[in-house]
């Protein structure tokens, strides 16, 4: 799946969350969270996840955090939280990096695990 084809999908965006805490989420946020977890999307999954992502902004401070919660397949979840003292989409780029980074560890594992396994191929057939 190409990151055009993820947000062309009706499907897509229905399981896609992105919520503030203490704070508004504006358009040009939620269109840079959309596109990112498209790009994201195409490069893992095969159209068969759930993404939440929560921003917040400290009461007593004025940084900015970043939840994301993937679930790939069923009984899988990987988390990734950022933190700014500033800029909202940094920490959401350092929440993203988190992320990332779990996945390709994970992918990488199923790649190199000689065992078929319904998960291995759920996760593996997506088109990178």
């Amino acid at each position: 799946m190409h990151q055009d084809d993820a947000l062309q999908d009706p499907g897509f965006l229905d399981r896609v969350t992105i919520s503030g805490q203490h704070l508004e989420t504006g358009d040009a946020l939620r269109t840079h969270v959309v596109e990112s977890l498209a790009k994201m999307s195409a490069k893992y999954f095969n159209g068969t996840e759930d993404i939440r992502v929560v921003f917040a902004k400290g009461s007593s401070s004025q940084a900015f955090s970043c939840h994301i919660r993937v679930h790939p397949t069923k009984g899988q979840v990987f988390d990734g939280r950022g933190d700014d003292p500033s800029n909202i989409y940094r920490s959401f780029a350092v929440a993203l990096e988190h992320v990332d980074k779990q996945l390709r560890r994970q992918k990488r594992q199923l790649r190199e695990d000689k065992h078929a396994t319904p998960a291995k191929y759920d996760f593996l057939n997506a088109q990178t």
